[in-house]
């Protein structure tokens, strides 16, 4: 499965064929650019780095992962004017996180608009764990997910999404749409790592 996505991706990449690659930061996400003083962001399945853009004018440091070559390389152009240490690209597996060098948690904020609700099955266990692991405590982690629909294998339904990540994060709320580009529900979910207990509380 996954590499018939990455072939996939990789193809539609080269020849410029994206309609995901909107150019525009979705409110969702600048809202809590707003609500939230900068800090350490990371973009899974980044691919142009238009979020990372937007994240840097805003004063964040961000890292983004996406595991398309030509992907990462139109972000190094999109990104080249803000200061080297500012922000890192790697190419690389989002199920994988561990074995990414360049990375740099733990992160404030953690982005998946897309990207978790097509991969593998199996590895679907590994990307939540990865992702709860390298979110600080008091960190968003801040899902974009469509629901599955009877023409692909893509998207998880809202309990899928809860079974994946309810027993690591807090669900702090979900907003339910429709995604006019794929003709199917979705939802955005933002969820939370709670502090860890005080000693008096332990």
């Amino acid at each position: 499965m996954i590499e018939n996505r990455f072939q996939n991706f990789t193809e539609r990449y080269a020849q410029g064929d994206m309609p995901w690659d909107s150019g525009i930061t979705p409110p969702e996400i600048r809202d809590i650019l707003a609500e939230r003083p900068p800090g350490a962001a990371l973009d899974l399945g980044c691919g142009t780095g238009t979020v990372m853009r937007d994240l840097l004018l805003s004063g964040w440091r961000a890292d983004g992962v996406d595991f398309v070559q030509r992907a990462i390389d139109l972000a190094g152009d999109k990104l080249a004017s803000f200061p080297p240490n500012s922000y890192r690209l790697v190419c690389g597996d989002v199920t994988r996180l561990g074995r990414l060098r360049g990375l740099r948690p733990p992160y404030d904020l953690i982005i998946d608009i897309g990207c978790g609700h097509s991969i593998d099955k199996a590895d679907n266990a590994a990307y939540a764990r990865g992702i709860a692991e390298r979110l600080r405590p008091g960190g968003v982690f801040m899902l974009y997910a469509s629901h599955p629909r009877p023409d692909s294998s893509v998207g998880w339904t809202p309990k899928q999404v809860e079974r994946l990540f309810g027993s690591l994060l807090e669900l702090h709320w979900e907003q339910r749409g429709d995604d006019v580009a794929i003709g199917a529900p979705a939802s955005w979910y933002n969820w939370r790592k709670l502090l860890k207990p005080t000693r008096n509380e332990q």
